[in-house]
């Protein structure tokens, strides 16, 4: 996501996050926090002005409400509360539009884009599930749109799918499990760090921090995870790759 849009990001989310904890402040009384109220519609028009210039630049048809608290009526709660959850709305929709907003991919990242297009075609023959592939294609497929929440969270459930088909609670419980099958030499780096690396990136993505958003290249790698691990679930289900 280019680097105005993620400020403006914030922005949108400080308000939204503001808004939320008035609402929840008001109490059932004639009058509300009046000041804090036009201080809160400030930021959310700032914001807005930002906003505009990114949707012009980007050449996208997303435009935002013109907000105003209005006369004196705008003491009473209710009223309060009802352009409270205005800005609210109005935040979730710019919030939505700059996350969808990605940089352009660099060659370097285009090429391994390509090799994992290419390692896909090859394991498409031999995974045990379709569902395993058309997940990928869909995360590659996001990915090239710029769109790196969604190529993330596919990836990280193909990753955390893939991961449940490999015996073990922990890491270290699934990397014996490979080195019994003969999956994996008793040295091998690699696929340790590969089990513990993508299980924790595709959590922390998938599940447990809702604030975090995928840089493009967050993304990428989980990407590349997903392709490592659909090698291993492959040979795991490969007759010819288990140990006797």
């Amino acid at each position: 996501m280019k680097r105005d849009a993620v400020e403006v990001l914030k922005e949108f989310e400080s308000v939204k996050n503001q808004a939320k904890q008035l609402r929840q402040s008001i109490k059932d009384s004639l009058f509300g926090p009046s000041e804090e109220l036009e201080n809160l519609l400030e930021a959310y028009k700032d914001a807005k002005l930002h906003f505009g210039g990114i949707m012009t630049e980007q050449n996208r048809g997303v435009y935002l409400r013109d907000l105003e608290i209005k006369g004196h009526d705008y003491s009473v709660v209710y009223r309060q509360k009802a352009l409270l959850q205005e800005i609210d709305l109005e935040c979730d929709k710019a919030i939505t539009a700059l996350e969808s907003i990605g940089t352009p991919a660099s060659e370097a990242d285009l090429e391994k884009l390509e090799t994992f297009k290419q390692q896909l075609r090859e394991l498409s023959e031999v995974l045990p599930d379709i569902n395993y592939e058309i997940n990928v294609y869909d995360a590659l497929n996001a990915y090239e749109k710029g769109e790196y929440l969604a190529s993330a969270l596919i990836s990280s459930r193909v990753i955390l799918y893939a991961l449940d088909h490999i015996h073990g609670e922990f890491a270290e419980e699934k990397v014996q499990f490979l080195r019994d099958r003969g999956l994996i030499g008793q040295d091998e780096k690699g696929v340790p760090e590969l089990l513990i690396q993508a299980s924790r990136r595709a959590r922390n993505f998938f599940s447990y921090d809702i604030t975090t958003f995928p840089s493009s290249s967050d993304a990428l790698a989980l990407l590349g995870d997903a392709i490592g691990l659909l090698k291993l679930v492959s040979d795991l289900f490969n007759p010819e790759k288990k140990s006797s």
